[in-house]
Parts: C-alpha cells; sequence; structure tokens
C-alpha cells in the first residue's frame, strides 16, 4: 500500500510537470533554451513525463506498470539533474528532481521484490 502511495504522489508530481511542458508554458520554454534544448523537445519530455505518471497510476494493477513508469521517470530525472547542473543552475536546483528520483527508484526496487516475500 505504501509504495502505490508513493507512486500516487510520484505520478501527480511528474503529470504536473509534464502538463506545462506540453502547454508550452514560455517560462519552461526559456529553460529549455538555457539547457540548450528545443521547445519540441521539451514537448516530448512533458509526453513521457504524463506516460510515466499515466503507468505509475495504474501500478495498483499490476507491477509491471510501476516498473514502466519508474523507469520512464528515472530516465527524465536523471536528464533533469543533469541539465540542471550542466546549465550551472547548482545543486540546490536540482533538489525537486533528487527528492523524485530518490522516491521513484524506491518505488522501482520495491517492484522487483518476489511476490512470495508477503
Amino acid at each position: 500500500m505504501f509504495n502505490y502511495l508513493n507512486n500516487l504522489y510520484v505520478a501527480k508530481q511528474m503529470y504536473e510537470s509534464g502538463k506545462g511542458k506540453l502547454q508550452g508554458d514560455e517560462n519552461l520554454v526559456k529553460m529549455f533554451e538555457e539547457f540548450g534544448y528545443s521547445k519540441d523537445f521539451m514537448k516530448v519530455i512533458g509526453g513521457v513525463e504524463t506516460a510515466g505518471a499515466a503507468l505509475l497510476a495504474l501500478s495498483v494493477f499490476n507491477k509491471k506498470f510501476n516498473q514502466a513508469g519508474a523507469l520512464l521517470v528515472e530516465g527524465v530525472m536523471l536528464g533533469a539533474i543533469y541539465s540542471h547542473l550542466k546549465a550551472g543552475h547548482g545543486y540546490e536546483a536540482t533538489k525537486s528532481a533528487r527528492n523524485i528520483l530518490a522516491l521513484n527508484t524506491t518505488s522501482l526496487l520495491t517492484s522487483f521484490k518476489d511476490d512470495k516475500d508477503k
């Protein structure tokens, strides 16, 4: 149950983040330009974030949804951390991404636990 609640929290954060990118929020466009990425790439990232969010929300039905969603989120969060550091935003700018990465990694690793251990 804890894992699913964790997934819902991460899913909500990823949905909110992805929604702004898909809608072309101008502040996000500027940030992606700082990173050296295009507006189109930003929308791809927004799509990956919302897809990951949807899969995590569906994880109550099957741990494969958890694993697929968590892998999408892992990739995006690692990319976000790298991009912020590369752009010179500093370690503090990566705090949100690091927190989501930690929660998501916990969920991913837990999903590989054998169901017989319950």
